[in-house]
């Protein structure tokens, strides 16, 4: 199984690389972005597993990014995790309303911060197994009645003049 890819986007360096090697030693591949025109250029080259994105930073802040990935039909699907020094609870409950995945006030301990990236990350995982069961089910059940074989309809069924479009 390949590593866990996490964008991580805050313009604090020292926060940025903090994080950064914490994630590195939970054995997940980081990448990372100082502000959201940054994180967009990264994403034109390899779409991520998850975001972790500071809620403000110069060019573009975290909601602008948030609203440009969530109006994409190839990014929408991934978890957006915010991090933000503001502990206001208006503001962490646009968020979390808006459609993100997750809300982390900062400064926060690396059990919050992987208990909320595993939680998220199997959340993840379960709808991917569960769209592709869905598929499997779609591709195998014939979409009418008209697509089963004469074994499996009873004769009077299968001769009964309603049934035959081509009758119509």
């Amino acid at each position: 199984m390949s590593k866990i890819e996490i964008l991580l986007i805050d313009d604090e360096p020292n926060v940025r690389e903090t994080i950064k090697e914490l994630l590195v030693f939970k054995n997940y591949n980081v990448r990372t972005a100082a502000d959201g025109q940054e994180a967009l250029d990264l994403l034109e080259h390899a779409v991520p597993d998850l975001i972790l994105c500071d809620m403000v930073m110069p060019v573009m802040n975290g909601s602008e990014l948030f609203d440009i990935v969530k109006s994409s039909t190839s990014y929408k699907h991934i978890p957006f995790i915010f991090l933000s020094a503001k502990n206001e609870i208006d503001l962490i409950k646009k968020c979390l309303t808006d459609g993100a995945d997750g809300f982390l006030v900062k400064p926060f301990k690396i059990n919050e911060l992987t208990l909320v990236l595993t939680a998220r990350l199997e959340e993840l995982e379960k709808n991917k197994s569960q769209e592709s069961r869905s598929l499997s089910v779609k591709k195998k059940r014939p979409s009418t009645l008209s697509n089963y074989s004469s074994e499996i309809l009873p004769g009077r069924i299968k001769d009964c003049n309603w049934f035959d479009r081509s009758s119509k």
